[in-house]
Protein backbone atom coordinates (compact mmCIF):
# COMPACT_ATOMS: atom_id res chain seq x y z
CA UNK A 1 0.00 0.00 0.00
CA UNK A 2 3.01 2.42 0.79
CA UNK A 3 6.87 2.31 0.32
CA UNK A 4 9.41 4.99 0.71
CA UNK A 5 10.73 6.83 -2.03
CA UNK A 6 13.11 8.79 -0.12
CA UNK A 7 13.77 10.83 3.27
CA UNK A 8 12.83 14.42 3.07
CA UNK A 9 12.33 14.75 7.00
CA UNK A 10 9.18 16.02 9.16
CA UNK A 11 8.26 19.12 6.35
CA UNK A 12 10.41 18.44 3.34
CA UNK A 13 14.24 18.64 2.08
CA UNK A 14 16.20 16.81 -0.39
CA UNK A 15 15.77 13.57 -1.72
CA UNK A 16 17.87 10.56 -1.23
CA UNK A 17 18.16 7.39 1.23
CA UNK A 18 17.28 7.81 5.05
CA UNK A 19 20.02 10.52 6.48
CA UNK A 20 19.36 9.87 9.99
CA UNK A 21 18.11 5.97 10.10
CA UNK A 22 16.80 4.46 13.75
CA UNK A 23 15.54 1.37 14.98
CA UNK A 24 12.28 1.31 16.19
CA UNK A 25 10.11 -2.47 17.17
CA UNK A 26 6.17 -3.05 16.20
CA UNK A 27 5.31 -5.82 18.17
CA UNK A 28 8.93 -6.69 18.68
CA UNK A 29 9.69 -6.71 14.96
CA UNK A 30 12.91 -4.18 14.22
CA UNK A 31 12.18 -1.65 11.42
CA UNK A 32 14.23 1.43 10.01
CA UNK A 33 12.95 4.95 10.42
CA UNK A 34 13.67 8.30 9.84
CA UNK A 35 15.10 10.28 12.86
CA UNK A 36 12.00 12.96 13.76
CA UNK A 37 9.34 11.56 11.35
CA UNK A 38 6.15 10.43 13.22
CA UNK A 39 6.13 6.81 14.35
CA UNK A 40 3.09 6.60 11.95
CA UNK A 41 4.33 7.49 8.98
CA UNK A 42 7.34 4.89 9.67
CA UNK A 43 5.24 2.34 10.04
CA UNK A 44 3.25 2.89 6.92
CA UNK A 45 6.88 3.13 5.10
CA UNK A 46 7.67 -0.22 6.10
CA UNK A 47 4.27 -1.19 4.82
CA UNK A 48 2.53 -1.59 8.23
CA UNK A 49 -0.97 -0.54 7.06
CA UNK A 50 -3.48 -2.33 9.59
CA UNK A 51 -2.36 -0.01 13.26
CA UNK A 52 -5.20 -0.21 15.57
CA UNK A 53 -8.52 -1.59 15.61
CA UNK A 54 -12.00 -0.38 16.51
CA UNK A 55 -12.70 -0.62 19.98
CA UNK A 56 -16.15 -1.85 19.89
CA UNK A 57 -16.34 -4.31 16.36
CA UNK A 58 -12.47 -4.65 16.10
CA UNK A 59 -12.52 -3.43 12.43
CA UNK A 60 -9.06 -2.93 10.83
CA UNK A 61 -7.49 0.56 11.10
CA UNK A 62 -4.46 2.87 10.35
CA UNK A 63 -3.62 6.39 10.08
CA UNK A 64 -6.26 8.46 8.45
CA UNK A 65 -5.14 12.22 9.60
CA UNK A 66 -2.27 13.13 10.98
CA UNK A 67 -3.39 15.42 12.87
CA UNK A 68 -4.34 13.30 15.89
CA UNK A 69 -7.78 13.22 15.41
CA UNK A 70 -8.62 9.90 14.58
CA UNK A 71 -8.36 6.35 16.34
CA UNK A 72 -6.48 5.10 13.24
CA UNK A 73 -2.88 5.08 14.81
CA UNK A 74 -3.89 4.30 18.39
CA UNK A 75 -1.17 1.82 19.94
CA UNK A 76 1.06 1.19 23.14
CA UNK A 77 4.08 2.81 23.25
CA UNK A 78 7.23 2.04 25.67
CA UNK A 79 4.52 0.88 28.06
CA UNK A 80 1.77 3.43 27.62
CA UNK A 81 -1.63 2.74 26.10
CA UNK A 82 -3.46 4.95 23.81
CA UNK A 83 -0.57 6.65 21.88
CA UNK A 84 -1.46 8.59 19.02
CA UNK A 85 1.63 7.41 16.82
CA UNK A 86 1.09 10.02 14.63
CA UNK A 87 2.41 13.30 16.71
CA UNK A 88 5.59 11.14 18.25
CA UNK A 89 8.41 11.72 16.54
CA UNK A 90 11.19 8.63 16.53
CA UNK A 91 14.12 9.11 18.29
CA UNK A 92 15.04 4.98 17.72
CA UNK A 93 14.36 2.21 19.97
CA UNK A 94 10.89 2.70 20.55
CA UNK A 95 8.59 -0.19 21.24
CA UNK A 96 5.18 -0.47 19.47
CA UNK A 97 2.73 -2.71 20.45
CA UNK A 98 -0.80 -3.51 19.67
CA UNK A 99 -3.55 -3.17 22.17
CA UNK A 100 -6.93 -4.38 22.49
CA UNK A 101 -6.97 -7.15 20.65
CA UNK A 102 -6.93 -11.29 21.19
CA UNK A 103 -4.46 -12.85 18.61
CA UNK A 104 -2.39 -10.30 16.69
CA UNK A 105 -2.31 -6.76 15.01
CA UNK A 106 -3.17 -8.57 11.50
CA UNK A 107 -5.55 -11.41 12.70
CA UNK A 108 -7.69 -10.12 15.92
CA UNK A 109 -10.31 -13.34 16.50
CA UNK A 110 -12.37 -10.31 18.51
CA UNK A 111 -13.33 -9.25 14.67
CA UNK A 112 -16.29 -12.16 15.08
CA UNK A 113 -17.87 -9.63 16.52
CA UNK A 114 -18.40 -7.65 13.47
CA UNK A 115 -19.13 -10.45 11.45
CA UNK A 116 -21.81 -12.15 14.15
CA UNK A 117 -23.63 -8.51 14.69
CA UNK A 118 -23.55 -7.30 10.86
CA UNK A 119 -26.03 -4.44 11.95
CA UNK A 120 -24.39 -3.26 15.45
CA UNK A 121 -24.40 -4.59 18.77
CA UNK A 122 -26.43 -2.85 21.54
CA UNK A 123 -23.80 -4.18 24.24
CA UNK A 124 -25.57 -2.10 27.12
CA UNK A 125 -29.05 -3.94 26.86
CA UNK A 126 -27.25 -7.51 25.55
CA UNK A 127 -28.23 -10.01 28.52
CA UNK A 128 -28.99 -7.21 30.77
CA UNK A 129 -30.95 -7.88 34.23
CA UNK A 130 -30.71 -11.55 33.14
CA UNK A 131 -29.11 -13.69 36.30
CA UNK A 132 -25.61 -14.54 36.10
CA UNK A 133 -25.43 -13.46 32.33
CA UNK A 134 -25.56 -9.84 33.15
CA UNK A 135 -22.25 -10.45 34.93
CA UNK A 136 -21.00 -12.38 32.27
CA UNK A 137 -21.87 -10.17 29.45
CA UNK A 138 -20.65 -6.94 31.26
CA UNK A 139 -17.22 -8.40 31.24
CA UNK A 140 -17.18 -9.63 27.79
CA UNK A 141 -18.44 -6.16 27.00
CA UNK A 142 -15.55 -4.78 28.87
CA UNK A 143 -12.79 -6.81 27.65
CA UNK A 144 -14.25 -6.19 23.74
CA UNK A 145 -14.45 -2.19 24.09
CA UNK A 146 -10.80 -2.08 25.72
CA UNK A 147 -8.43 0.45 25.35
CA UNK A 148 -5.26 -1.12 26.68
CA UNK A 149 -4.14 -2.30 29.68
CA UNK A 150 -2.99 0.69 32.13
CA UNK A 151 0.70 1.86 31.80
CA UNK A 152 3.64 -0.14 33.16
CA UNK A 153 5.20 2.54 34.90
CA UNK A 154 2.96 4.11 37.27
CA UNK A 155 3.01 8.08 36.71
CA UNK A 156 4.08 10.39 39.65
CA UNK A 157 1.80 13.31 40.05
CA UNK A 158 3.82 16.73 39.29
CA UNK A 159 2.88 19.98 40.06
CA UNK A 160 0.79 22.40 37.37
CA UNK A 161 2.85 25.81 36.70
CA UNK A 162 1.43 29.20 36.07
CA UNK A 163 2.62 31.85 32.85
CA UNK A 164 2.17 34.84 32.39
CA UNK A 165 1.10 36.19 28.81
CA UNK A 166 -1.14 39.21 27.54
CA UNK A 167 -2.73 36.97 24.64
CA UNK A 168 -2.58 32.93 23.94
CA UNK A 169 -3.19 31.56 20.60
CA UNK A 170 -4.18 28.41 19.96
CA UNK A 171 -3.59 26.50 17.19
CA UNK A 172 0.17 27.07 15.05
CA UNK A 173 -1.39 26.73 11.83
CA UNK A 174 -1.46 29.61 8.61
CA UNK A 175 -3.98 30.96 10.41
CA UNK A 176 -2.31 31.35 14.03
CA UNK A 177 1.08 31.51 13.03
CA UNK A 178 -0.38 35.03 11.04
CA UNK A 179 -2.13 36.43 14.85
CA UNK A 180 0.95 35.43 16.72
CA UNK A 181 3.23 37.26 14.90
CA UNK A 182 1.45 40.25 14.64
CA UNK A 183 0.46 40.45 17.86
CA UNK A 184 4.06 40.09 19.21
CA UNK A 185 4.90 42.95 16.86
CA UNK A 186 2.48 45.05 18.36
CA UNK A 187 4.68 45.11 21.82
CA UNK A 188 2.02 42.23 23.33
CA UNK A 189 3.56 39.09 25.25
CA UNK A 190 2.13 36.42 23.54
CA UNK A 191 2.02 32.37 23.69
CA UNK A 192 1.64 30.63 20.73
CA UNK A 193 0.45 26.39 21.68
CA UNK A 194 0.23 23.70 18.73
CA UNK A 195 -0.21 20.21 18.94
CA UNK A 196 1.80 18.94 16.05
CA UNK A 197 5.36 17.57 15.65
CA UNK A 198 6.27 21.06 14.21
CA UNK A 199 4.24 24.34 13.92
CA UNK A 200 2.69 24.39 10.25
CA UNK A 201 -0.75 22.70 11.02
CA UNK A 202 -2.46 21.78 7.53
CA UNK A 203 0.37 23.35 5.42
CA UNK A 204 2.97 20.49 6.94
CA UNK A 205 1.28 18.90 3.83
CA UNK A 206 2.65 21.61 1.59
CA UNK A 207 6.35 22.78 2.85
CA UNK A 208 7.13 25.18 -0.35
CA UNK A 209 3.66 27.13 0.28
CA UNK A 210 4.59 27.09 4.12
CA UNK A 211 7.58 28.61 3.91
CA UNK A 212 6.77 31.23 1.80
CA UNK A 213 3.71 32.37 4.18
CA UNK A 214 5.79 31.46 7.65
CA UNK A 215 8.68 33.85 5.82
CA UNK A 216 6.82 36.51 6.23
CA UNK A 217 5.04 36.11 9.80
CA UNK A 218 8.73 35.65 12.18
CA UNK A 219 7.70 34.61 15.53
CA UNK A 220 10.77 36.14 17.46
CA UNK A 221 9.93 37.06 20.68
CA UNK A 222 6.41 34.72 20.94
CA UNK A 223 6.75 31.74 23.10
CA UNK A 224 5.83 28.89 21.43
CA UNK A 225 4.45 25.54 23.41
CA UNK A 226 5.03 23.01 20.33
CA UNK A 227 3.77 20.00 21.32
CA UNK A 228 1.47 21.14 23.68
CA UNK A 229 -2.34 21.30 23.34
CA UNK A 230 -5.22 23.84 25.45
CA UNK A 231 -6.86 20.96 27.14
CA UNK A 232 -9.35 23.38 28.11
CA UNK A 233 -10.51 26.61 29.53
CA UNK A 234 -11.81 27.07 32.99
CA UNK A 235 -13.11 30.10 34.05
CA UNK A 236 -10.72 32.51 31.62
CA UNK A 237 -8.10 30.46 32.32
CA UNK A 238 -6.36 28.03 30.02
CA UNK A 239 -4.92 24.53 30.70
CA UNK A 240 -1.66 23.00 28.54
CA UNK A 241 -0.91 19.94 28.77
CA UNK A 242 2.83 19.54 26.93
CA UNK A 243 3.89 16.36 25.46
CA UNK A 244 6.09 15.45 28.74
CA UNK A 245 2.38 15.40 30.95
CA UNK A 246 3.53 18.82 32.10
CA UNK A 247 0.32 21.47 33.06
CA UNK A 248 0.60 24.68 32.21
CA UNK A 249 -2.26 27.49 33.77
CA UNK A 250 -2.73 30.65 31.58
CA UNK A 251 -5.09 33.75 32.51
CA UNK A 252 -4.50 35.56 29.44
CA UNK A 253 -6.61 39.21 28.46
CA UNK A 254 -7.36 37.82 25.44
CA UNK A 255 -7.14 34.21 23.55
CA UNK A 256 -7.26 33.95 19.77
CA UNK A 257 -8.43 30.02 18.47
CA UNK A 258 -7.27 29.39 15.17
CA UNK A 259 -8.09 25.46 15.98
CA UNK A 260 -8.60 24.88 12.04
CA UNK A 261 -10.76 22.11 11.27
CA UNK A 262 -10.87 18.30 11.31
CA UNK A 263 -10.60 16.34 8.34
CA UNK A 264 -13.96 15.80 6.45
CA UNK A 265 -15.73 12.04 5.62
CA UNK A 266 -17.69 10.15 3.39
CA UNK A 267 -20.77 8.41 3.93
CA UNK A 268 -19.84 5.27 1.86
CA UNK A 269 -19.14 1.73 3.08
CA UNK A 270 -15.49 0.92 3.75
CA UNK A 271 -14.72 4.47 4.30
CA UNK A 272 -13.17 3.08 7.58
CA UNK A 273 -10.08 0.81 5.97
CA UNK A 274 -6.79 1.21 5.96
CA UNK A 275 -5.89 3.20 3.29
CA UNK A 276 -8.27 5.77 3.37
CA UNK A 277 -6.73 8.76 4.31
CA UNK A 278 -7.28 12.98 4.21
CA UNK A 279 -5.57 14.45 0.81
CA UNK A 280 -3.95 16.86 3.37
CA UNK A 281 -2.48 13.86 5.12
CA UNK A 282 -1.01 11.73 2.17
CA UNK A 283 0.47 15.02 1.08
CA UNK A 284 2.38 15.13 4.15
CA UNK A 285 3.71 11.60 3.42
CA UNK A 286 4.45 11.96 0.20
CA UNK A 287 6.60 15.40 1.13
CA UNK A 288 8.27 12.73 3.80
CA UNK A 289 9.15 10.81 0.59
CA UNK A 290 6.69 7.99 1.78
CA UNK A 291 4.47 7.31 -1.17
CA UNK A 292 1.29 4.70 -2.35
CA UNK A 293 2.74 2.07 -3.84
CA UNK A 294 -0.15 1.82 -6.62
CA UNK A 295 -2.88 4.23 -8.20
CA UNK A 296 -4.32 6.92 -6.07
CA UNK A 297 -8.03 8.21 -6.21
CA UNK A 298 -8.32 11.52 -5.07
CA UNK A 299 -12.45 12.34 -4.25
CA UNK A 300 -13.31 16.06 -4.26
CA UNK A 301 -11.37 19.41 -5.15
CA UNK A 302 -10.20 22.04 -4.08
CA UNK A 303 -6.46 23.21 -3.09
CA UNK A 304 -5.78 19.43 -1.38
CA UNK A 305 -6.56 17.78 -4.29
CA UNK A 306 -4.89 19.85 -6.90
CA UNK A 307 -1.11 19.90 -4.18
CA UNK A 308 -1.93 16.21 -3.74
CA UNK A 309 -2.31 15.83 -7.73
CA UNK A 310 0.52 17.54 -8.41
CA UNK A 311 3.29 16.03 -5.28
CA UNK A 312 2.60 12.66 -6.77
CA UNK A 313 3.75 13.59 -9.95
CA UNK A 314 3.48 11.12 -12.71
CA UNK A 315 1.88 8.34 -10.68
CA UNK A 316 -1.62 7.10 -11.57
CA UNK A 317 -4.26 8.77 -10.07
CA UNK A 318 -8.15 8.86 -10.58
CA UNK A 319 -10.25 11.96 -9.57
CA UNK A 320 -13.93 10.92 -8.32
CA UNK A 321 -16.37 13.35 -7.02
CA UNK A 322 -17.88 12.78 -3.92
CA UNK A 323 -21.46 11.75 -5.09
CA UNK A 324 -20.14 9.39 -7.87
CA UNK A 325 -18.34 7.55 -5.00
CA UNK A 326 -20.56 4.33 -4.30
CA UNK A 327 -18.08 2.38 -1.79
CA UNK A 328 -14.14 1.09 -1.09
CA UNK A 329 -13.59 -2.29 -1.24
CA UNK A 330 -11.36 -4.20 0.77
CA UNK A 331 -10.73 -6.00 3.80
CA UNK A 332 -7.37 -5.25 5.74
CA UNK A 333 -6.81 -2.33 3.43
CA UNK A 334 -8.31 -0.50 0.42
CA UNK A 335 -8.47 -2.79 -2.87
CA UNK A 336 -10.43 -1.05 -5.23
CA UNK A 337 -13.27 1.79 -5.15
CA UNK A 338 -16.97 1.72 -6.95
CA UNK A 339 -17.64 4.42 -8.81
CA UNK A 340 -21.21 5.91 -10.62
CA UNK A 341 -20.27 6.76 -14.19
CA UNK A 342 -22.35 7.56 -17.17
CA UNK A 343 -25.05 6.07 -15.38
CA UNK A 344 -23.11 2.36 -14.81
CA UNK A 345 -20.87 1.54 -11.71
CA UNK A 346 -17.32 0.88 -12.62
CA UNK A 347 -15.01 -0.63 -10.38
CA UNK A 348 -10.84 0.39 -10.17
CA UNK A 349 -8.10 -1.32 -8.42
CA UNK A 350 -6.50 1.61 -6.28
CA UNK A 351 -4.24 1.51 -3.40
CA UNK A 352 -5.55 4.59 -1.36
CA UNK A 353 -8.34 6.16 -0.91
CA UNK A 354 -7.32 10.45 -0.51
CA UNK A 355 -10.57 12.37 0.69
CA UNK A 356 -10.03 16.56 -0.28
CA UNK A 357 -13.86 17.60 1.29
CA UNK A 358 -14.66 20.66 3.24
CA UNK A 359 -13.14 20.51 6.42
CA UNK A 360 -15.71 20.73 9.96
CA UNK A 361 -14.96 23.04 12.15
CA UNK A 362 -12.92 22.51 15.35
CA UNK A 363 -15.04 24.85 17.23
CA UNK A 364 -15.34 22.54 20.87
CA UNK A 365 -12.35 24.67 22.82
CA UNK A 366 -13.89 27.94 21.86
CA UNK A 367 -17.27 27.29 22.60
CA UNK A 368 -16.12 25.94 26.04
CA UNK A 369 -14.42 29.33 26.51
CA UNK A 370 -17.81 30.89 25.58
CA UNK A 371 -18.11 31.34 22.15
CA UNK A 372 -21.35 31.36 20.40
CA UNK A 373 -21.52 28.18 17.20
CA UNK A 374 -24.25 28.07 14.80
CA UNK A 375 -24.96 24.60 12.77
CA UNK A 376 -23.92 24.97 9.33
CA UNK A 377 -25.67 21.98 7.11
CA UNK A 378 -22.59 21.99 4.75
CA UNK A 379 -19.83 21.89 7.52
CA UNK A 380 -21.35 21.43 10.94
CA UNK A 381 -20.66 23.72 13.85
CA UNK A 382 -19.33 26.76 13.25
CA UNK A 383 -17.81 29.42 15.32
CA UNK A 384 -19.75 32.59 15.30
CA UNK A 385 -17.70 35.76 15.35
CA UNK A 386 -18.16 39.59 14.34
CA UNK A 387 -16.71 41.51 11.54
CA UNK A 388 -13.50 42.36 13.84
CA UNK A 389 -13.31 38.37 14.74
CA UNK A 390 -14.85 38.79 18.11
CA UNK A 391 -16.39 35.34 18.95
CA UNK A 392 -18.24 35.88 22.82
CA UNK A 393 -20.20 38.56 24.37
CA UNK A 394 -17.56 38.67 27.12
CA UNK A 395 -14.29 40.73 26.33
CA UNK A 396 -10.99 38.18 25.56
CA UNK A 397 -12.39 35.17 23.28
CA UNK A 398 -11.71 35.87 20.12
CA UNK A 399 -11.44 33.10 16.72
CA UNK A 400 -10.18 33.41 12.61
CA UNK A 401 -9.84 31.20 10.65
CA UNK A 402 -11.40 27.48 9.54
CA UNK A 403 -12.80 27.18 12.80
CA UNK A 404 -15.02 30.15 12.21
CA UNK A 405 -16.10 28.73 8.74
CA UNK A 406 -14.04 29.59 6.36
CA UNK A 407 -12.58 27.45 3.78
CA UNK A 408 -8.69 26.29 3.30
CA UNK A 409 -6.67 28.89 1.08
CA UNK A 410 -3.72 30.00 2.70
CA UNK A 411 -3.43 33.27 1.77
CA UNK A 412 -6.73 34.18 3.07
CA UNK A 413 -6.19 32.70 5.78
CA UNK A 414 -2.76 34.17 6.55
CA UNK A 415 -4.71 37.68 5.80
CA UNK A 416 -7.24 36.79 8.35
CA UNK A 417 -5.05 35.98 10.96
CA UNK A 418 -3.30 39.47 10.91
CA UNK A 419 -6.66 41.29 10.65
CA UNK A 420 -8.14 39.46 14.10
CA UNK A 421 -4.92 39.86 15.59
CA UNK A 422 -4.49 44.02 14.70
CA UNK A 423 -8.21 43.93 16.12
CA UNK A 424 -7.23 42.33 19.28
CA UNK A 425 -4.13 44.54 20.06
CA UNK A 426 -6.25 47.45 19.50
CA UNK A 427 -8.68 45.95 22.12
CA UNK A 428 -6.08 45.85 24.72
Amino acid sequence: MFKRKSAKGALGGTAGPLGHPVTIYLDGAPLTAEQGEPLAAALLASDKTILARSPKLHRPRGPSCFRGGCDGCLARVDGVPNVMTCLVPARGGERIDSQNVVGSRKADLLRVTDWFFAKGIDHHHLMAGVPGLSDVMTTVASKIAGMGRLPSVAVAPRPARRLEAEVVVAGGGVTGIAAASRLRAAGLAVVLVDDGLQLGGALAGAPARAAELFARSPLAGVEVLARSVVAGCYDGELLVVTSDGDAIMVRPRATVFATGAHDGALAVPGNDLPGVLSARALCRLVHGGIVPDGPVAIVGAGFWADELALSLGSSPVLRIAPEALVDVRGTGGVRAVTVRESGHLAVHEVAVVALALPGAPAFELAAQAGAEVRFDPALGYVVITDDRGRAAASAGVWAAGECAGRGFDPEALHAEGERVAAAVAQSL
